[in-house]
C-alpha cells in the first residue's frame, strides 16, 4: 500500500512538472528563435551596407585610376568610411588579373589561383554584386570572403570587378553578434549551406566543415536540409541542447544558436528534485497510516489463508472452508470449500481419462512419442520400438535427440525445443511434414511428422506421431526418375543429343531480350548437309543417321560456350551466335564451320566428304522478332545455295 500510494504520487508530481517543463522549452524556444532572427537581420543590415558602399565606390570609380596605382590610391584616400568596412580593397580586369590592392597585405601574385579565378568569371558573367564562398585569402592568410561589385564603362559593359574582402575571424559586426550569446555557457555559430564554419567561437574550426568532427547531431542536419526554427537535440559529446536555426537572407547562411539544457532548466530540476523529496515523504506517511487500517479489516481474510495453508500441506481437509460466519470472509470460504470439491472430482475423472488415452496410445498403429520441453522421453509406445527398434525401457528417461534425430539435425532441434520451453510453437506443430528420422541400427527413416503442445502443471510437453513412409518415398522416387526422364527426351534431339527445336525457340527467344538489354548484337545461322537426300538413297539411313551425328558433333565442337547447336528436323540444323560484334565476326564464325565440315566422314565402306552450305542473318534491333529473323537466315541459306554450296552468305 505504502508502494502504491508512493508511486501514484510521484508519478502525478512527475507529470505536472514534466508538463511544466514542456511549457519552458517551448517558451526558451521562442524566445531564441525571436533574438536569432533579430540578429540575423543585423546581419543582413551588415552585408547590405558593405554591399551598398561597394556600389558607391564602383559607380564613382575612375577607369584610368584603375591603371594608375597613385591615382586608384587617391581614389580609396577620398572615401575613408567605405575604406574601414573592408579588410583589403580590389581591382581586377576583365582577364582576372589584379589590377590594385588596398589594405596592409598588398605583396601578393597578380594572377588568382583557379578556384578565384572560377569566382572572378562568375561574377564578371552575373554583372552584379556577388558574394564569395568562405575562403583562407591568398593575400591575408586569414579567414575570409569577398563582395565583388562590376565597375562598368561609358558604354554600359562591364569593364572591372572592385572586390571588398571581409575578414571573418576579426570582423566587428560578427563580433558584436556573439556577445548576444543564450545564457552563460551557450554560444552562436555561422555556416553556409553546404556546412563550412564562417563564425564559431572555436576559431580552430573556422573554414571546416561543421562534421569533420566525428559523430550526428540532428539538429545540424535538419538546418542543412533547410529546416528553421529551434529544436532539442544532442550534441556530438552526448550534451542535450536547444539549437535554433535562421537563414540570412543576403548571403543564404545559415546561423544558428546553442543553449544548454543543463543551464537552461537548472532552476527547474532543482524544483522537481525538491518536490519529489516531498511527494515521496508525503506518500510515505499516508501508505503508512492505510496499511495500518487496511491489516486491520483484512484479520479475517488472513485467517483464510492459513486455513488453505493447512489444507495444502495436509495438516487439514477442506471441511474447515465450510461457513462458519455469516460475512463477506465466510461466503468466500464456503466458495473456496465448493471449488476445491469440484477439483478433486474433477482430478479423478482425469485420472480416469489419462488411463484410457495411454491404453489407447499405446496401441496406436502409429509411433507415438511424448517428451519434457527438455527433450527427455516420457511416452514410447510400442508402433514406437518397431519403427525405431529402442525398446520402452530403453527411450523413456533418455533424450530424443539422442534416439531418433540425424546428427546434421540436432542443433535446429535444440533450438527449436528451446522456443518450445518458453511457450513459442514451431511451425511443425498442428501440421503433417514430412522428416528424416534415425533407426536404431543407424539407418535413416523417411517418416510423417505430427507434432502437438500439451501444457501441464505449468510445464509444456512435446506429443508427436510418427508414421513410417519408406514405401511411399520409394514408389515416389521411382516416379520422379521417370518423369525426369521424360522433362529430358522432350527437349533433346535423340539421334543427335543436341537440343531441339522446343529448345531452340526458348533460346532464340532469351537470346534477343539479351540483345536488346545488353545492347550485343546476336547473329543466327540455318544450315543444311549439301546432297544428304543422296546420301540416304545410295547408302541407306543408317549412314545417313551416322552423317547426322557427326555433323552435329563438329557443330558444337566449332562453336563457343555462349552459343547454341539445335537441330530442327532431317538435316536442318540452327545456330544462335550471342555477342557477335558485326557481319565480319559472324563471316568469320561461319567459315570455321564451313571448313570444320569439309574433312572426311568415317563411314562403314569408306570415308565420305560431306559439305554444309550456310545462310546467316544479324537481328536487326528492338523491333524484329524471332520468325522474321529466322526467314532472313533461310533466305541467306538459299543464297548460299545458289552460290553452288560447301559454302556460306550473310544477309542483309
Amino acid at each position: 500500500m505504502v508502494l502504491l500510494v508512493l508511486s501514484a504520487t510521484l508519478i502525478v508530481t512527475l507529470m505536472a512538472l514534466l508538463l511544466a517543463e514542456r511549457d519552458m522549452r517551448s517558451v526558451i524556444g521562442n524566445q531564441q528563435f525571436s533574438l536569432l532572427t533579430s540578429i540575423a537581420a543585423q546581419v543582413d543590415a551588415q552585408m547590405e551596407s558593405r554591399k551598398v558602399l561597394l556600389a558607391s565606390l564602383a559607380d564613382t570609380i575612375p577607369q584610368a585610376a584603375a591603371q594608375d596605382p597613385a591615382a586608384m590610391q587617391a581614389f580609396i584616400d577620398r572615401h575613408p568610411v567605405a575604406r574601414r568596412q573592408f579588410l583589403n580593397l580590389h581591382i581586377f580586369n576583365r582577364q582576372g588579373v589584379l589590377l590594385h590592392t588596398d589594405g596592409d597585405h598588398t605583396s601578393v601574385t597578380r594572377h588568382m589561383p583557379p578556384p578565384a579565378r572560377d569566382f572572378l568569371d562568375r561574377a564578371m558573367a552575373a554583372g552584379k554584386p556577388v558574394v564569395s564562398l568562405p575562403y583562407k585569402s591568398e593575400i591575408t592568410g586569414l579567414p575570409s570572403i569577398m563582395i565583388l561589385h562590376p565597375v562598368r564603362d561609358a558604354q554600359g559593359q562591364v569593364a572591372m570587378l572592385l572586390g571588398g574582402s571581409i575578414d571573418l575571424s576579426n570582423s566587428n559586426f560578427l563580433e558584436q553578434i556573439a556577445q548576444q550569446k543564450p545564457g552563460e555557457t551557450g554560444y552562436l555559430f555561422i555556416m553556409t549551406r553546404a556546412g563550412i564554419l564562417v563564425h564559431h567561437p572555436d576559431r580552430k574550426r573556422l573554414l571546416a566543415h561543421i562534421n569533420a568532427r566525428p559523430g550526428y547531431n540532428r539538429a545540424t542536419e535538419m538546418a542543412l536540409d533547410g529546416f528553421q526554427g529551434w529544436v532539442e537535440a544532442a550534441n556530438k559529446d552526448g550534451s542535450d541542447g536547444i539549437y535554433s536555426y535562421k537563414h540570412l537572407a543576403s548571403t543564404g547562411w545559415i546561423i544558428g544558436a546553442r543553449f544548454p539544457v543543463d543551464e537552461a532548466f537548472a532552476p527547474m530540476i532543482a524544483m522537481r528534485q525538491h518536490a519529489m523529496l516531498a511527494a515521496a515523504a508525503f506518500a510515505a506517511v499516508a501508505g503508512l497510516v492505510a496499511w495500518l487500517a487496511i491489516r486491520s479489516l483484512l484479520a479475517p481474510l488472513g485467517r483464510l489463508q492459513r486455513h488453505i495453508a493447512n489444507i495444502r500441506s495436509g495438516s487439514a481437509d477442506i471441511s474447515v472452508l465450510q461457513r462458519r460466519r455469516g460475512d463477506e470472509i465466510g461466503e468466500l470460504g464456503a466458495a473456496f470449500h465448493d471449488l476445491m470439491a469440484e477439483r478433486e472430482a474433477a482430478q479423478s475423472a482425469i485420472r480416469d481419462s489419462e488411463s484410457l488415452i495411454s491404453n489407447i496410445l499405446e496401441r496406436a498403429p502409429d509411433a507415438f512419442v511424448s517428451c519434457e520441453n527438455t527433450g527427455v522421453v516420457t511416452k514410447w509406445n510400442a508402433a514406437a520400438e518397431r519403427v525405431f527398434g529402442w525398446s520402452s525401457e530403453e527411450a523413456i528417461g533418455r533424450d530424443i535427440a539422442e534416439l531418433i534425430i540425424p546428427p546434421a539435425q540436432r542443433a535446429a532441434h535444440r533450438a527449436g525445443m528451446a522456443r518450445f520451453a518458453d511457450g513459442i510453437p514451431g511451425p511443425f506443430v498442428n501440421n503433417r511434414v514430412r522428416v528424416t528420422a534415425l533407426h536404431r541400427d543407424g539407418h535413416e527413416i523417411p517418416v510423417e511428422l505430427s507434432i502437438g503442445a500439451l501444457r501441464h502443471d505449468g510445464a509444456y510437453y512435446a506429443t508427436a506421431f510418427l508414421h513410417d513412409v519408406t514405401e511411399r518415398v520409394q514408389y515416389e522416387q521411382q516416379i520422379a526418375a521417370s518423369e525426369a526422364r521424360f522433362k529430358q527426351l522432350a527437349r533433346i534431339d535423340t539421334l543427335t543429343g543436341i537440343a531441339n527445336r522446343l529448345v531452340f525457340e526458348e533460346v532464340l527467344q532469351q537470346a534477343i531480350l539479351r540483345a536488346r538489354r545488353n545492347r550485343k548484337a546476336l547473329a543466327l545461322a540455318y544450315l543444311d548437309i549439301d546432297y544428304f537426300k543422296e546420301i540416304n538413297d545410295t547408302l541407306g539411313h543408317g549412314a545417313g543417321d551416322i552423317v547426322l551425328k557427326e555433323f552435329a558433333s563438329r557443330l558444337v565442337a566449332s562453336v563457343r560456350a555462349s552459343d547454341t547447336v539445335a537441330r530442327l528436323a532431317g538435316d536442318e540444323f540452327v545456330i544462335v551466335f550471342e555477342q557477335v560484334a558485326n557481319a565480319d565476326e559472324a563471316a568469320r564464325l561461319a567459315a570455321k564451320i564451313v571448313t570444320a565440315v569439309r574433312s572426311p566422314f568415317p563411314l562403314e565402306d569408306a570415308p565420305r566428304k560431306v559439305t554444309t552450305s550456310m545462310g546467316v542473318a544479324l537481328h536487326e534491333g528492338d523491333d524484329e522478332t524471332c520468325a522474321e529473323l529466322i526467314a532472313r537466315a533461310d533466305s541467306a541459306l538459299y543464297a548460299a545455295k545458289r552460290n553452288g554450296r560447301d559454302g556460306f552468305v550473310v544477309g542483309d
